[in-house]
């Protein structure tokens, strides 16, 4: 029952680290790395797992981060310098391995032949069209709940 309730403490965190914005970004991105690779490049599985495990370690780094800045802020609402710097430290925790997961799917997708394969794909203007859908979806679900947050306030 213990390991049970475990998944569920987690499953709650991850829920919390939804709600912030740059979780959401983050997200989307990862999703559509994922998305571009599958349809359009011809990547090993030591790629593919490479690929993965960084979209799980960016989505970490960045729960992380929020579980660090909701334990400062339940400390103490007030300015205090050690804390900024812990929040600073985390954030950048978070920007490092964005970075470097940048890096990597710069290395992993970007080929000619990927790219002459999405052309190819998007010369049907009913997939453009579904793939602006999908991109509008995204953009809902990244600035949607700050919106709904700003007028509850």
């Amino acid at each position: 029952m213990k390991f049970l309730k475990s998944f569920y403490y987690a499953v709650r965190g991850i829920a919390e680290a939804v709600k912030g914005r740059n979780f959401r970004i983050m997200l989307c991105i990862g999703a559509l790395a994922v998305l571009f690779a599958g349809m359009f490049c011809e990547l090993s599985r030591a790629e593919w797992a490479v690929l993965l495990l960084t979209c799980g370690v960016v989505l970490s780094a960045e729960t992380v981060n929020t579980g660090i800045e909701r334990l400062s802020d339940k400390v103490s609402r007030e300015k205090d310098a050690l804390i900024g710097k812990c929040k600073d430290c985390s954030a950048g925790a978070s920007l490092i391995v964005s970075l470097a997961a940048a890096a990597v799917g710069v290395k992993l997708l970007w080929s000619e032949r990927a790219f002459e394969r999405a052309a190819e794909f998007f010369s049907e203007p009913i997939r453009i069209a579904a793939a602006a859908g999908v991109l509008a979806l995204m953009i809902l679900f990244v600035i949607l709940p700050e919106i709904l947050k700003k007028r509850k306030l």
